[in-house]
């Protein structure tokens, strides 16, 4: 029998130039839908709030995003998905002979923390009503996406989410109900010291890694860098270089709580590539980074030597470091990047205590 071709398409995004934050949201959260079992067509359908048989199928009306674009036309709906695949939000991937839709890793950061939003929004509203209705539905949600929920919860410091955690946890598996554990105790003992701990990456961690250091990077780094320098790094750490950088054992991550706070390259006497929030940085936990990371370097190496980026390198200077030299890195299109490089003599110390 003679195998059937693969479904063509043709992209036509139309005069469409930009699209809002909201309606990239709306998209993405449509699209999350129906990853990999469907794809423009019926994305384009559950944005207008169509009634076709396979949008009730499928439960789509359930979607927060059906109904979005309902005073549009479907053509009209079907430009604007079609520019999220050409900026590269959405992406399409044949499973057997048709194209289905997947997120590109820039539309899932994105789409990540707005269901993260929406699921931290349902359990605080079963809370406040004493329910547990979407305790049963946690299970089959992204598990970075949970881990995310749990952070605004700790971040909430609202001790009325103690109860709904507790049943929670008794329904998960084992690295779930750890970190639930963590939450729970931050909102009983808010004044309890956090637990901070610095260990090498493992395979599962190269999601969160990606997120913060692309998080961190479009934050922070525009104050400092241009836009090249940004788009550069993030193209740079993407899943396969960071997947392999994890399997090098180059990787090292710092948790407060359980919750990945900071990432760092370590490649044997060398630091670089240290990606941390402000937030974390202003609370001396940066500096904290740096000192732990030292203590992992072997005493063979008579001198540590570091690569820094113009926003954290006094923090190395704090722990002790020299400035040696200013660099300018060439990247892409004729972009260059500077760093400062810095050293210290292996056992030295700090200029911070633990």
């Amino acid at each position: 029998m003679r195998r059937r071709p693969r479904v063509n398409y043709e992209l036509d995004s139309g005069n469409i130039q930009e699209l809002s934050d909201q309606e990239i949201k709306m998209i993405l959260r449509g699209a999350d839908e129906l990853i990999d079992r469907g794809g423009r067509t019926l994305l384009t359908k559950l944005l207008k709030g169509s009634r076709d048989k396979k949008v009730l199928e499928y439960k789509l009306d359930l979607c927060p995003a059906y109904g979005f674009y309902k005073k549009l036309t479907l053509k009209e709906i079907s430009y604007r998905v079609d520019w999220m695949i050409k900026e590269d939000y959405l992406r399409i991937s044949y499973n057997g002979r048709l194209p289905m839709l997947i997120f590109s890793e820039k539309g899932w950061q994105i789409e990540e923390d707005f269901f993260a939003q929406e699921i931290y929004q349902a359990l605080y509203e079963n809370v406040i009503e004493n329910k547990r209705e979407i305790l049963s539905e946690m299970s089959s949600i992204n598990r970075q996406v949970v881990m995310d929920v749990l952070e605004m919860i700790r971040k909430s410091k609202n001790k009325e989410f103690l109860p709904i955690l507790e049943d929670w946890k008794n329904q998960e598996v084992r690295k779930v109900r750890e970190r639930i554990t963590s939450v729970q105790r931050s909102l009983e003992n808010p004044k309890e010291k956090p637990q901070v701990r610095l260990k090498k990456a493992k395979k599962e961690n190269w999601r969160e890694v990606m997120k913060l250091i692309h998080k961190a990077v479009q934050r922070d780094y525009p104050e400092y860098y241009p836009d090249g320098v940004i788009q550069f790094i993030c193209m740079y750490y993407e899943r396969q270089r960071i997947q392999a950088m994890i399997q090098a054992k180059q990787i090292w991550i710092y948790q407060l709580d359980g919750a990945i706070i900071g990432t760092a390259v370590l490649d044997k006497n060398q630091i670089a590539d240290i990606y941390m929030l402000s937030e974390n940085r202003e609370k001396g936990c940066e500096r904290h980074m740096i000192q732990e990371l030292e203590k992992n370097i072997d005493k063979i190496y008579e001198t540590i030597h570091a690569e820094a980026s113009l926003l954290d390198w006094k923090s190395y200077e704090e722990n002790g470091f020299h400035k040696v030299r200013e660099e300018k890195m060439e990247l892409l299109n004729d972009c260059k990047m500077s760093i400062v490089i810095l050293e210290k003599k292996n056992g030295e110390e700090s200029h911070v205590s633990e």
